[in-house]
């Protein structure tokens, strides 16, 4: 495994002379999850206690169908940008397409991951929640390279290649959690590249864990046949 500031060094690189474009595919992003959350956040304002309360409801409907697809079809842009496997199309083609083409599979994904955390939530007093959040990480990049498996299987398969990487990544995003608090000084203008930086870093972190992970897997089957 490399340090955090290698990780952040080769994102860097990745991207080099295209951070603007990913900025505007961040501000689409962000610009299509605060529309979806404009009546709870006008019903809190206005002391609404209804428009609140359906607001908040359709918070959580938007973040299964529609932010966490997002989300996913957003981290999924960086594996073929770092394997050097880009197509002619634009960034904000490629999103859609992926947010298209894979959105049942990302809302199933969403909706167990949601199920989980909130059976958690209480018993553990927000702590799995907390860990398992980090556990369930890799879910997206499971899914591209791994189409052809089920959401419960890809939720599986992060949790167990986050086996002692879970500090790692705690520690390898402080930084974007600190530049994204840092960016209401430039009314989050600065959160446009902060994204796409992290999910650059994150899918450079994921080719390592995979790769370990998988040289794990080999060295069991081959203990097995031993």
């Amino acid at each position: 495994m490399k340090t955090n500031s290698e990780y952040r060094a080769e994102a860097r690189e990745t991207r080099s002379g295209r951070w603007n474009e990913l900025a505007v595919l961040s501000l689409v992003i962000i610009v299509i999850v605060a529309i979806g959350q404009t009546p709870a956040t006008i019903g809190s304002i206005a002391h609404l206690t209804t428009l609140s309360l359906v607001g908040n409801c359709w918070n959580v409907l938007l973040a299964i169908f529609i932010t966490f697809p997002l989300e996913c079809a957003f981290y999924n842009l960086f594996l073929p940008m770092i394997r050097r496997k880009e197509t002619t199309d634009s960034y904000m083609s490629n999103l859609f397409k992926n947010f298209t083409t894979n959105w049942y599979i990302f809302v199933l994904a969403g909706f167990l991951m949601s199920i989980i955390l909130a059976l958690i939530a209480f018993p553990t007093l927000l702590i799995g929640v907390f860990v398992l959040t980090f556990a369930y990480a890799l879910v997206p990049y499971v899914l591209y390279d791994n189409p052809e498996i089920s959401p419960i299987e890809a939720l599986r398969t992060s949790r167990f290649m986050m086996r002692g990487h879970k500090w790692d990544l705690f520690c390898l995003c402080l930084p974007f959690l600190g530049w994204a608090i840092l960016s209401v000084f430039t009314l989050f203008v600065g959160l446009l590249w902060v994204m796409p930086y992290e999910s650059a870093t994150m899918a450079h972190l994921y080719e390592d864990v995979k790769a370990e992970y998988e040289t794990e897997q080999a060295q069991e089957v081959q203990e097995i046949q031993a």
